[in-house]
């Protein structure tokens, strides 16, 4: 109901209610929009807290790890041989081994090339002992710490150098399904063969259809032809007729 400026209160037509009822809906709708906003952009901002936290704890914990590996190694270095640098050049290489020897196995270099990589470490071994305790005259100590620090370097350099063997379609084909693609195509080639059987085949049933519709509008199209060959000469006879009436008529 509406009030009119001055006069009695009037009815609302019913657009006008149609009209209100749509603003309502939308107030309504606006509404719930502006919360969900509101609430997805307080989300976000947890979420994104959370995340930083995480990668902060994971970091400090992976920090902590290496410095009390490193503490360890070096502790070993100076107990066993004699000097903190022999711990520290131990892990250092440790750790450079695992990672060369994790991307070697990821990139799939052959165990052949792998088995030469610690076949070399050993023999490279080997020599750093005979070299300490021969020409240095080192003691066992010594010895064996540059033991571990050739055959370590020797096995780095090599996988290192192995990785120059990747072969990159031995590679992406691990991620490829080789024996669906396969069987796709030999689909694909099967579709075709009946693509081209149900073409023929079509072509020669609708010229059959044809020939056939053919043989069945021959009888029909001679009755034509010869109702149309009859009513031809009949039409001769009567101009014959007409002409031999007309020039009797002049005699």
């Amino acid at each position: 109901m509406t009030e009119t400026p001055g006069g009695p209160t009037e009815r609302q037509s019913f657009s006008d209610d149609v009209e209100q009822l749509i603003i309502a809906l939308r107030a309504l709708i606006g509404g719930h929009w502006s919360l969900f906003t509101a609430e997805l952009s307080a989300i976000s901002r947890d979420a994104v807290g959370v995340l930083l936290g995480a990668v902060a704890v994971i970091t400090l914990v992976t920090a902590a790890l290496l410095a009390l590996l490193i503490s360890i190694f070096m502790v070993l270095g100076a107990e066993l041989f004699g000097s903190l640098v022999w711990g520290a050049a131990h892990v250092t290489l440790l750790l450079l081994v695992l990672a060369a020897a994790i991307t070697s196995a990821i990139l799939q270099i052959t165990a052949s090339r792998r088995a030469r990589s610690f076949a070399l470490a050993f023999i490279g071994g080997a020599v750093g002992a005979l070299l300490v305790l021969i020409v240095f005259s080192g003691s066992a100590g010594p010895a064996i710490a540059a033991s571990i620090l050739f055959a370590l370097s020797f096995l780095l350099v090599d996988l290192l150098v192995g990785l120059a063997t990747f072969d990159l379609q031995r590679f992406t084909d691990r991620f490829r399904p080789l024996a669906t693609e396969h069987e796709l195509r030999a689909t694909i080639e099967a579709v075709d063969d009946l693509r081209d059987e149900a073409a023929s085949a079509f072509a020669e049933e609708v010229g059959g259809a044809v020939g056939a519709a053919e043989a069945a509008i021959a009888p029909a199209r001679k009755a034509v032809r010869a109702a149309a060959d009859a009513l031809r000469r009949i039409a001769d006879r009567l101009k014959e007729r007409r002409g031999a009436s007309g020039e009797s008529d002049d005699a």
